[in-house]
C-alpha cells in the first residue's frame, strides 16, 4: 500500500480568473455507509506571474456564482502537499489547493 504524507499551508493572493469550470458532482459513501454527493468546481487562477488550479468543494461549489474574469479577485485558499509512492514504487510529491474563500 503506498505511504501517504499530508500537510497544509494557508495562502491569500489577488488573482485573475483564466478558467472557471463547470460545477461537478459524484456520489460516495459516508464512514456509515450513507450515500452521499460531493461536489466541486475547479478554477485555473493566476497572480499575474504564476498560474495554478484550485477547486472549490461542498456547498461553496454549489452556491458559486460566475466570477468576472476582468476583474482582480482575492483569494483565500488551503495548500496541502502529497507525498505518495506510485505504482513503480518511485516516492512522488502533488500540491492540491482548495479555495476557501473568493471574493
Amino acid at each position: 500500500m503506498p505511504s501517504i504524507s499530508k500537510k497544509k499551508y494557508v495562502m491569500e493572493t489577488f488573482v485573475t480568473i483564466i478558467e472557471q469550470r463547470g460545477l461537478q458532482s459524484r456520489q460516495y459513501q459516508d464512514n456509515q455507509g450513507q450515500p452521499r454527493t460531493f461536489h466541486s468546481r475547479g478554477f485555473v487562477l493566476s497572480t499575474g506571474i504564476d498560474e495554478f488550479y484550485a477547486e472549490m468543494t461542498g456547498d461553496q461549489a454549489l452556491q458559486c456564482p460566475e466570477y468576472d474574469k476582468s476583474s482582480l479577485h482575492c483569494f483565500q485558499g488551503n495548500i496541502r502537499q502529497r507525498r505518495f509512492t506510485d505504482k513503480n514504487g518511485t516516492e512522488r510529491f502533488e500540491n492540491q489547493i482548495y479555495i476557501t474563500k473568493l471574493v
